[in-house]
């Protein structure tokens, strides 16, 4: 009993922690840095600095790693008999949401952020054409980055809606 409570606090609160930052990042964080144009970059550069870009993974892992456990358990060992239930399947159509979500995450999102920042660390030093074609590929990434996240953030929502119902249907 203990174990199971310990996991469901684990992925309550990481789940929790991820799925706001991510939707405060997509839909405000975001969007006004892009408004603060130059000075955008320092704040994005600052909060990598504070470990953004580790701690969210972090986040996403403990709640992914402590989801598929309690799914897991509350199957009885992936059980084809739960898994086809309602609950069974709405429970596992959130963890699969929640799984697609980091791997865009990961796979789009963060490498572009990641470059995003990189590249804005250097324009100081860049000539006048390299500034301009390193400005032209910034906002490239954060394009692609930002369609990245409003889908993240959508499979995100789309997960915690399916945990908060899944006992009831």
């Amino acid at each position: 009993m203990t174990t199971l409570i310990l996991l469901r606090l684990v992925h309550v609160v990481l789940g929790a922690l991820w799925v706001g930052m991510v939707v405060f990042t997509t839909f405000f964080l975001a969007p006004a840095v892009q408004d603060a144009g130059p000075d955008g970059g320092k704040v994005m550069a600052a909060l990598q600095r504070r470990g953004i870009m580790t701690a969210m993974p972090i986040f996403a892992l403990g709640t992914l790693l402590s989801g598929i456990w309690l799914y897991w358990r509350l199957s009885g060992g992936f059980q084809a008999g739960y898994l086809t239930s309602p609950g069974g399947l709405t429970f596992g159509l959130g963890g699969a949401a929640a799984l697609l979500a980091y791997s865009i995450g990961m796979i789009v999102m963060r490498p572009s952020m990641l470059r995003v920042t990189a590249l804005a660390q250097t324009l100081d030093s860049a000539t006048p054409r390299e500034r301009e074609e390193r400005m032209a590929e910034m906002q490239r990434l954060r394009a692609r980055g930002a369609a990245a996240s409003r889908w993240v953030a959508g499979l995100l929502v789309a997960a915690v809606a399916a945990m908060a119902v899944g006992r009831y249907v």
